[in-house]
Parts: structure tokens; sequence; C-alpha cells
């Protein structure tokens, strides 16, 4: 520190004098402050996420190198479009897909694929949306596939049409059918398995999208996908992959990447003309996923494991305190830190205990599941190196003041 200020006061010696050969109608430059802490001069209270990448959160800990790749798109300027067309071909090479495009979210990604698949790049039908007047606008999606985002599908006006077996989408495909749709995972199952409502629609010439956005971590997971054959799929850029989160993947057909992006930003009067991507958040998600796919499942377990081991030393020798960490089953494979104790030793209940964490300064956020008996996990998917120390230590001083 005293170096630079050393340097900081020659050169202030030095500016008089290089001002002076100026125009005198020039104005001193402002002084930069060495660092601000934004939230706190905005009266905000910052958190520890032991919670998981959730929207209301602010999503995932982008990646240092997504960081660094990010400031350099924001001092250096070239066309969106040719952008997005390199960045797109870079993706869909490291991915296996004939096609690519980045958007602001998985959501966004099914707003324009569903568009794709209406108007299949015909100007004056997108010009037309959200009215649908002889368009082909039904999407067909499984009962047990309807979910909070299925909404995305009917921003461009399509209409949702429900089946349970493979004879309901015989029945419900005709001339006014534009795509099926597919979620993955579910929390219901399926009636129809992914493979073979794919080869369904295949049979039947309909256009397939799957929703993947939460099959990530790890980013393999993406090229995996593409494997499965859907014609387009979409994926969270800013939770599992670790890049901006107001960015996301959509990946599929040439052709019906080429009409999904005519349905985005910058084309004017399109559907999707608000959704907007920034050459920081081209740059940053293909960064994201270079750096994600480098990565190998064991690596990132093993590094959220250590985050755990050092909850797990400040309050495993707890009296009547049970732990227990756990792979998640199903597509993305996340690490959690089970918590539970004896009620009779420790008298708080899990929703207290929630709110003792939140009430903490610092404000700590966990997992608490209500539909499973109220269970509460962490993730280490967000937190910092050093953030898990604290965390076990307000743990622990909470689960001593109620023992």
């Amino acid at each position: 520190m005293t170096k630079r200020r050393t340097i900081i006061k020659g050169l202030t010696s030095i500016l008089p004098l290089a001002l002076s050969t100026s125009r005198t109608s020039a104005a001193p430059p402002l002084p930069i402050p060495l660092q601000r802490d934004y939230f706190r001069e905005l009266g905000l209270k910052p958190f520890i996420n032991a919670a998981g990448a959730y929207s209301a959160y602010g999503g995932a800990r982008m990646r240092p190198e997504v960081v660094t790749a990010m400031r350099y798109a924001t001092k250096n300027k070239v066309k969106i479009r040719e952008l997005h067309d390199a960045v797109a071909t870079r993706i869909a090479s490291l991915v296996g897909s004939e096609a690519a495009m980045v958007t602001s979210g998985a959501t966004a990604a099914i707003v324009l694929g569903t568009a794709a698949c209406m108007t299949r790049g015909d100007e004056s039908k997108m010009r037309q949306l959200p009215n649908t007047d002889g368009i082909p606008c039904q999407v067909i999606i499984q009962k047990k596939h309807r979910y909070t985002y299925d909404r995305a599908l009917t921003v461009p006006g399509a209409q949702l049409v429900e089946v349970e077996t493979e004879q309901d989408v015989r029945n419900a495909v005709n001339e006014k059918t534009a795509m099926m749709f597919f979620l993955k995972p579910t929390q219901n199952g399926d009636n129809i398995p992914s493979t073979r409502y794919r080869d369904l629609a295949r049979e039947l010439g309909i256009p397939t999208f799957c929703d993947a956005a939460t099959t990530t971590p790890p980013a393999g997971n993406v090229i995996d996908g593409v494997k499965e054959g859907f014609d387009l799929l979409c994926y969270s850029g800013g939770k599992g992959l670790r890049g901006p989160y107001s960015a996301g993947l959509l990946l599929g057909r040439k052709d019906l990447i080429r009409f999904a992006r005519r349905q985005g930003a910058p084309n004017d009067l399109s559907i999707g003309r608000g959704m907007k991507v920034s050459a920081e958040e081209y740059i940053g998600m293909l960064v994201a996923l270079e750096t994600g796919l480098q990565i190998s499942d064991t690596e990132e377990i093993s590094w959220k494991q250590a985050r755990f081991n050092n909850i797990i030393s400040a309050i495993g020798d707890l009296t009547g305190v049970t732990l227990k960490t756990f792979v998640s089953t199903g597509h993305a494979k996340e690490l959690y830190l089970d918590i539970d104790w004896d009620p009779k030793v420790v008298k708080l209940t899990h929703q207290g205990f929630v709110d003792a964490l939140r009430a903490n300064d610092p404000s700590v956020e966990i997992r608490l599941f209500l539909f499973s008996g109220g269970r509460v996990q962490l993730s280490a998917t967000v937190m910092d190196e050093g953030e898990d120390v604290i965390v076990g230590k307000i743990i622990k001083k909470i689960l001593m003041a109620h023992s």
C-alpha cells in the first residue's frame, strides 16, 4: 500500500503540468474509488447461499474464467450478429449439435423455440404473433409434464394439448400441431418415456422440444442431452453451468435454430425483441461451457465435499445431531448435506432452524423441504471457500443455543 501511495503521490505532482498543456476548458478526470461496497451503499444485507443456485438467490456463482471473459467483452466491441455466429458455431461444435444459440435464459429459449416451430421462418407469420390465426399453434405436452414454466410456451400464442398415452398423441396431431414438448426431469415421471416420445414425434413428422434446463451439472450432460435426438433443447446458463445468470442455451436442428434466431433480438418486430443478449453474455456463456466441460464429475463433487467437511468438522460432535452427505439422483449430479437432530436434545423445529439462520448476521439460506417432512439440506454449489467455515460456526451456535 505504501508503494502504491508513493506512485499516486508522484502522479499528482505531474498531472498539473500535463493539464496545463491541454485546453483550459478540459475538466480534470474524476478520481476512481479503489473499491466500493455497492450493496452496503444501497442498504442491502449480503447473505451466504447454502441453498443452491436458485433464481431468487441470484443463480450460481460464475466461474472466475467467466468473469474474466465478460470483463473483456465489456471493453471490446464487435458486431452482435457476427459475435453470435462465431459463439454459436463454437458451442455447437463443443456439444455435437447441428446448431446453437445463446438466449436470455432457458425460459426465453422456450419462447423462441416454440415461435420458431409455429412460424418456420415465415416473415408474415412471425410479425403476426401472438395472433395465431392461420398459424399452427398447438403444442402437445404430457399431462405429467405440466409445470410452472410451461407458460413460456403460451407467450408466442401456443395452445397446450395434454396427452397421457401414445394413442392420445396420435389422436391429437393435426394440421394445427406445431410441436411436441418434453420436460426433463419431472417430479411425476413419464407416461411416455423420452426416447419413445421422440420416436413417435419423428413418425408423425412433428418437431420436438426438450426443456433440460435443470439437468446440469455436470456440463457433460449437455452433450448427452444432444445425443438423445430432440429437435430442440434448452439449458439454463446461470445455474448448473455457472455462466451469466441471465443467459441460456438453445440447441438443435439448424433450420429451427435459424428460425429461432430471427424471432429474437436484435431483429425488430419479432416476438422475442426484448429478450436481448449482451456481448459479455455471449462470451460468458461460451467460456462457462468450455470450462465446465473440462471439469470432471469427480473434481466437482470433491470440491463440494471439501466445503461440507469443514461444516461437518464444526458440528459433527454435537449430541443428538446427525449428518449425511449424498449425491442427488437423476440427471443433475449435486452433492447435498442433510442435517437432522433429536428433538428431545435440540429443542428447535426445522422451520425455526431456517428462520434462525436467516436472521443471523451474516444471514444464511439453506434448503427446506416441507413436502418431505421438513428436511433441511445444504448445497455447496454457490458457497465460496471460507464461507463453509463461517456456516459451520453459525450452525453450531444455533443448535447449541437450543440444546
